[in-house]
């Protein structure tokens, strides 16, 4: 009966993290099949590519990512590109940022340029990836992640893709992103609703616990 009891209490625990820790973002990882939730735009002189973005596979496999191919309109050998935004409201403290980014070439040309990736929060980039020269036959991947205490009340989570080149149909590598994410602390207790079902689910559990063990 102890053991029954020491179970249920580590389940709660870890159901009570999962709750902590929810994704503050909608269709973070484009699993509704288009971009709900998120704002598109580009920069000044930016282009998102030509029929971009589109929602497709991530190339390592696994979910959907948003696809890209980024540049600039008019050339001035400045960072142009694209930009994925959305708001998220927080109680405050520390929160955890992230999302995956991969860059494919294009599988012809070798391009100098394959991507650069920034993670933003409210207009300031915390992280960021420069691929640099990509192979017409180059996969790149990561994650930009950052960890710190924000204030409470509404933020602007954003993804910047970017290149200081003239994006051209046909000879522009690819750029990915998916999986992003706001984990923020809370207090941990779940709601009275889901908190009376999963103790409901617990006693279950420890019914059917103690009856294997008598039997």
């Amino acid at each position: 009966m102890r053991r029954c009891a020491t179970l249920v209490v580590v389940l709660f625990m870890a159901f009570a993290v999962k709750q902590a820790n929810a994704n503050l973002l909608t269709n973070g990882s484009f699993q509704d099949g288009d971009f709900t939730g998120w704002t598109l735009g580009t920069t000044p002189n930016g282009s998102a590519g030509q029929g971009f973005p589109i929602v497709t596979g991530w190339p390592l496999g696994g979910m959907n990512a948003a696809q890209y191919e980024v540049g600039e309109v008019t050339f001035s050998g400045l960072y142009e590109g694209a930009t994925l935004s959305q708001n998220f409201t927080t109680a405050g403290g520390m929160a955890t940022l992230s999302f995956d980014w991969a860059a494919m070439g294009d599988g012809i040309h070798t391009n100098a340029e394959g991507g650069l990736f920034e993670l933003v929060l409210d207009g300031v980039v915390l992280a960021s990836h420069d691929v640099g020269q990509i192979g017409p036959n180059d996969l790149f991947n990561g994650v930009l992640t950052d960890t710190l205490n924000i204030s409470a009340g509404t933020h602007t989570f954003e993804i910047e893709i970017l290149r200081n080149f003239v994006t051209e149909p046909g000879n522009t590598p690819y750029q990915f992103v998916t999986g992003a994410d706001v984990e923020a602390a809370s207090s941990g207790v779940p709601e009275p609703a889901t908190l009376m079902l999963f103790g409901s689910g617990m006693m279950g559990l420890a019914g059917l616990l103690r009856r294997k063990t008598k039997a």
